[in-house]
């Protein structure tokens, strides 16, 4: 279906970037992406799907918002205490009326998802569920200053293979608004052109490096480690 004149109206800055079209943004209309994590870390991001047009974010997060959120982009001093997922809905609606943001329903089937997890084992089980569902997703490794994005699209090494052994823990403001930022981009990417490789980026003081993910011998996301049916 063409996009209506309103929304080309709506998105003409990104419609006029070389080779991102109308089917591009026709994708990210009808993505459905769960988003794991609403903290302070994730709030760039959230912010930046919801400009962007991703059309459903539901978001995945059980906590309330605290007063280490405020530093972030998104909650005003008045949401401390409040649900994450009421409080992020109700500051990204403003944003745009095209995109709708909700909490991540129960037997909700995501088309993307963007994982800013707490934890490390946080981040595995989700990384790790969209793997399984066969879908795009996006972790976000904070790391001091900086950190990593891991870019995994469907059939390509999984999070488990790209991610960091050791690390300093989630970062200040600074570090995390242009890390958080990168992710999205990443994530609009992979929904508004599917296929692709994987690939992990490093923050560093403000410079990023990008490699290619390697699959780990013998990891769970390899072809050879599914059992042929007899």
């Amino acid at each position: 279906m063409a996009l209506s004149e309103d929304r080309i109206a709506r998105y003409s800055r990104q419609l006029l970037v070389p080779g991102f079209d109308e089917g591009a943004q026709e994708r990210l209309l009808g993505a459905r992406v769960r988003v794991v994590g609403a903290d302070a870390v994730a709030a760039p991001a959230l912010v930046a799907l919801v400009q962007a047009g991703v059309g459903r974010i539901w978001i995945d997060d059980p906590e309330d918002v605290s007063p280490a959120d405020l530093a972030g982009w998104l909650y005003p001093p008045a949401a401390v205490a409040t649900p994450r997922t009421r409080a992020a809905a109700a500051a990204l609606a403003p944003l745009s009326s095209y995109v709708l943001v909700d909490a991540y329903p129960t037997g909700g089937v995501p088309s993307a998802a963007l994982v800013a997890a707490p934890s490390i084992a946080q981040a595995l089980a989700a990384a790790e569920e969209a793997r399984r569902a066969g879908i795009p997703h996006v972790v976000i490794e904070p790391d001091g200053e900086g950190g990593a994005v891991i870019t995994v699209p469907p059939g390509a090494p999984c999070y488990s293979c790209g991610r960091s052994t050791g690390g300093a823990g989630r970062p200040p403001t600074p570090g995390i608004a242009a890390l958080a930022s990168l992710a999205a981009q990443e994530l609009i990417q992979l929904v508004a052109f599917p296929g692709g490789a994987g690939r992990r980026v490093d923050l560093v003081r403000g410079v990023a490096t990008v490699r290619p993910t390697v699959r780990l011998a013998g990891c769970a996301c390899s072809p050879s480690s599914v059992p042929a049916e007899g």
